[in-house]
């Protein structure tokens, strides 16, 4: 198991993949942590990812302002899995156990938050 977080692309920012080599992977704004988080919202301990064979969890270490695992708040211990979406504040992480097909974790095209939709009529669409 080759267990990481990827940090998907904002704006004109990269992709980043972020390894976990430690049985024991500390978030948070502190010195001592394995990825340093720097955002004010974000505590010194954040949170903890423990990697155990082929299974990992994630604690929150009593945050000020929670961790949260696919929008739900992380009062104690969950379970991860590959594709769970982790945010601690404004920072936004998905889970990669090493355990899905490649490609599973394509990020989708960098999109216009601005950009306006409209819905197109069948019948005008061209052939």
């Amino acid at each position: 198991m080759n267990p990481k977080l990827i940090e998907p692309a904002v704006g004109a920012e990269r992709t980043r993949e972020i390894s976990i080599p430690r049985e024991e992977f500390l978030i948070g704004r502190g010195s001592d942590c394995d990825l340093r988080v720097n955002d004010e919202d974000v505590s010194r301990h954040h949170c903890l990812i423990r990697v155990r064979g082929q299974e990992a969890t994630l604690s929150d270490l009593g945050s000020s302002n929670g961790t949260f695992v696919n929008g739900k708040r992380v009062l104690s211990q969950v379970a991860l899995v590959s594709g769970d979406e982790i945010r601690l504040a404004k920072c936004r992480f998905l889970v990669d156990l090493g355990d899905k097909p490649e490609g599973f974790f394509k990020m989708p095209a960098a999109t216009d938050p601005l950009a306006e939709t409209r819905k197109i009529n069948p019948k005008d669409r061209k052939p």
